[in-house]
């Protein structure tokens, strides 16, 4: 592993984490529109993002950081399911905006953030499942922007009257907000079957074509 890789990696990071921090954003849009921040913050994510793909495929695996368990690779198999189902439902169910959010409904009943939970479920189970510097690294970036995407919206949540509110009748972790299993059961009767049907093909779609972009068979440990 290179000190280029920790470079980009720091650099992918700052990207997400400096124009969305409560304050930055709002007077980079008053400075630049919000067509014109749209524009610039996406243009250098996606630079950034080039930048580590490419720092990551020139660097070499790196020292053992760690030798995962056997039961790490089985436990991604089980935790991916989830993250499509989050990531399924949050793509197609509106939130509103931060400062004044939809009422909760579907997936939202579940958690007030599926679509950064998701994030941080895909890192910490494949972080868990690795052991090489280069892929700590990779994994520790993305659970990092994962985390500070958690940390800033309950910031920004906390900044106004509807925000507030809206904490109060979620939760960030399924099952714990104050409807407990009653609204869990009912964001899932919101969600319908399309969406369940939906994460599931996305995860069946990507245990398929996992070997060919990535060259590992996620279940490479059955039989």
């Amino acid at each position: 592993m290179t000190a280029s890789l920790a470079l980009a990696a720091a650099l992918l990071f700052l990207s997400h984490a400096l124009p969305s921090w409560p304050g930055v954003r709002p007077a980079l849009i008053a400075r630049l529109g919000r067509g014109g921040f749209v524009t610039i913050h996406s243009v250098g994510s996606l630079l950034t993002l080039a930048l580590f793909v490419l720092a990551y495929r020139a660097a070499d695996g790196g020292d053992v950081v760690f030798t995962p368990f056997d039961w790490a690779a089985p436990l991604v198999a089980a935790v991916m399911p989830v993250v499509f189902l989050l990531l399924v439902a949050r793509v197609t169910t509106r939130f509103g905006s931060q400062g004044a959010p939809n009422p909760p409904r579907g997936i939202y009943r579940l958690t007030r953030a599926p679509g950064s939970l998701a994030l941080l479920l895909w890192a910490c189970a494949h972080l868990n499942a690795t052991g090489d510097g280069r892929r700590v690294l990779l994994f520790g970036t993305m659970a990092a922007i994962a985390l500070f995407a958690l940390v800033k919206n309950e910031i920004v949540l906390r900044r106004s009257p509807a925000g507030r509110a809206y904490r109060d009748e979620t939760s960030l972790l399924p099952l714990t907000g104050p409807q407990g299993w009653r609204g869990a059961l009912r964001g899932l009767a919101e969600m319908g079957p399309a969406r369940l049907i939906g994460g599931l093909a996305a995860y069946g779609g990507m245990l398929m074509l996992h070997p060919l972009l990535f060259g590992v068979d996620p279940l490479y440990w059955v039989g």
